[in-house]
């Protein structure tokens, strides 16, 4: 076939290979796409549910994401022989600890870890600072959230004492043989001497949108490389 000027000869096995691949990344392209619209609707959600008046706490929850992202209110009592120290935090450039002390609803019922603020490693370091739990009946505010995501293990020994490489809620109420809440809370305002740990929803909206353009480009790419390939100067 000539087209001004050009032979375009694409051979029939090449041909195929190429519109198959082109099928399968804009499919995928299609697919993260899709993915992208649905998070879009739950990182509107969960956007929505951060700017709600405070829910109050009273007992177990049903699972974590009825309460995801959502103010909640707590009234109850901190229990100091519980609290543990989340390695490897990054706050303002410097390494530090997460001051997770679990809460007893009511004073006596289920557990929720608080997540009470940021504190800097000290001289004692790889052992964690002091730092003082408030004592008797407190009410707490904050945010639900899931615990972050987990970093490297350098060992099998990711608990030493009351530092913990990793925190996971499931873990913790196995080793504390307590009831726990399915989410974490951020205190707000932090506990005194700590500095406030904030998380902002994240649906993971932006990373399909990546893959999707990915897939898309890839498929442009395999097209123009076989028309390239197949379209040649006509001889004179």
């Amino acid at each position: 076939m000539r087209i001004a000027g050009f032979d375009f000869t694409p051979s029939p096995v090449p041909t195929v290979a190429a519109l198959a691949l082109v099928a399968l990344t804009v499919s995928l392209g299609r697919w993260q796409a899709e993915r992208a619209q649905e998070k879009a609707g739950r990182q509107a959600l969960l956007e929505a549910r951060a700017a709600e008046a405070p829910v109050r706490l009273t007992g177990q929850v049903g699972s974590a994401d009825a309460l995801l992202f959502r103010h909640v209110r707590i009234e109850g009592r901190y229990a100091p022989e519980g609290q543990v120290f989340v390695d490897n935090r990054i706050h303002a450039g410097r390494a530090g600890f997460h001051v997770v002390t679990p809460l007893a609803i009511g004073g006596a019922g289920p557990r929720v870890l608080v997540v009470r603020g940021w504190v800097s490693r000290s001289a004692a370091y790889p052992a964690a600072p002091e730092v003082p739990v408030p004592d008797g009946e407190i009410v707490v505010e904050g945010l639900a959230v899931l615990p972050p995501a987990r970093v490297l293990e350098l060992s099998e020994e990711t608990v030493t004492g009351n530092v913990w490489q990793n925190l996971e809620i499931a873990r913790y109420a196995a080793r504390t043989g307590h009831e726990v809440l399915p989410v974490l809370v951020l205190a707000s305002p932090p506990s005194a001497g700590l500095a406030a740990v904030v998380e902002r929803p994240d649906a993971g909206l932006a990373k399909h949108q990546e893959y999707s353009l990915t897939w898309f480009s890839l498929a442009a790419t395999v097209a123009a490389l076989w028309l390239g390939l197949n379209l040649k100067r006509a001889r004179r």
